[in-house]
């Protein structure tokens, strides 16, 4: 992988993959611009090759022979007796695409379930939801773009999971910091009329009306759980250990304009960056749904 000129830290001299206002090895604020030397990119970009297609391996569980899942993947025993007793769709490897078949067939031949899913089929951006109401039958929201009426006949699945965040970790002593960040959740409703899933952030979701003593949290939960009666739910993320980024924060809705209009106000160049681990859910959940649309023959 190849990164245009200019792309690392100032300070550090560490790689920077993405642009970001802050690296994330050491805290230090990064160039204003980071423009690639070829015409045609947009100042503050970065050009990254992105190398040959890619397919993720994903394996089905349920059911599997821990003797079986040790050989094909070159286990301890006891680890796969873990995999197996974790149960679901475990994501094995991502391989360039020539090289996909081969092994799917290697791990076919040796008695397991694979899925290959194409990479480019994880990098579907969601439609988030910023509000809306619940309906009979029917979630009736507003997006950045406008309106959508997701039914629950057009309902693939649900994956659902918990959101950690916290606070780039400080380099250099200044004070004690005594603040945490709350831990957020997402859940992803996939349709079989789009491939890109609806996204719901109940701490960043509007209700169209009153909700009551329930957290919007538990409101959002109850409205899913009755529009997706009798659809697959996937809950698996909460098993997996959290791989931070820095957040980014998302187009619209009210918490979003108050973080805006806090930003205008004066940032303080020393503020920590926020780290979250949304992209991994969204990675996640996007594999998952690819399974399921397979699994399903759609």
């Amino acid at each position: 992988m190849s990164e245009a000129a200019g792309s690392a830290c100032p300070k550090c001299g560490r790689p920077v993959a993405l642009r970001r206002p802050r690296c994330l090895y050491c805290g230090a604020a990064l160039p204003e611009a980071v423009a690639a030397p070829t015409g045609g990119v947009a100042p503050g970009t970065l050009t990254v090759d992105p190398g040959p297609p890619r397919a993720l391996l994903v394996l089905d569980l349920a059911g599997a022979e821990p003797t079986r899942i040790a050989e094909a993947l070159r286990l301890r025993r006891l680890e796969a007796e873990m995999l197996v007793r974790r149960g679901g769709f475990h994501l094995q490897r991502v391989v360039d695409e020539k090289d996909a078949l081969p092994e799917e067939r290697r791990l076919r031949e040796a008695g397991l379930v694979v899925t290959v899913v194409p990479e480019s089929e994880t990098r579907l951006a969601p439609v988030l939801a910023l509000r809306g109401r619940y309906e009979t039958g029917a979630l009736a929201v507003r997006h950045a773009n406008g309106e959508l009426r997701l039914l629950a006949s057009d309902l693939l699945m649900v994956v659902r999971g918990p959101i950690s965040r916290e606070y780039q970790p400080a380099t250099e002593w200044k004070r004690p910091r005594l603040a945490t960040l709350e831990p957020g959740y997402r859940f992803h409703l996939h349709r079989l009329s789009d491939p890109r899933p609806l996204e719901l952030d109940p701490g960043g979701f509007e209700f169209v009306a009153a909700t009551g003593d329930a957290s919007s949290l538990l409101t959002l939960t109850r409205w899913i759980q009755e529009l997706a009666a009798g659809v697959p739910t996937d809950d698996h993320f909460r098993r997996l250990p959290p791989a931070l980024g820095a957040a980014s924060p998302e187009k619209g809705g009210a918490l979003s304009a108050a973080a805006g209009l806090a930003r205008d106000g004066g940032r303080d160049e020393d503020a920590p960056l926020v780290l979250d681990n949304v992209a991994q859910f969204r990675f996640y959940s996007a594999w998952r749904a690819a399974v399921e649309r397979r699994r399903r023959g759609c």
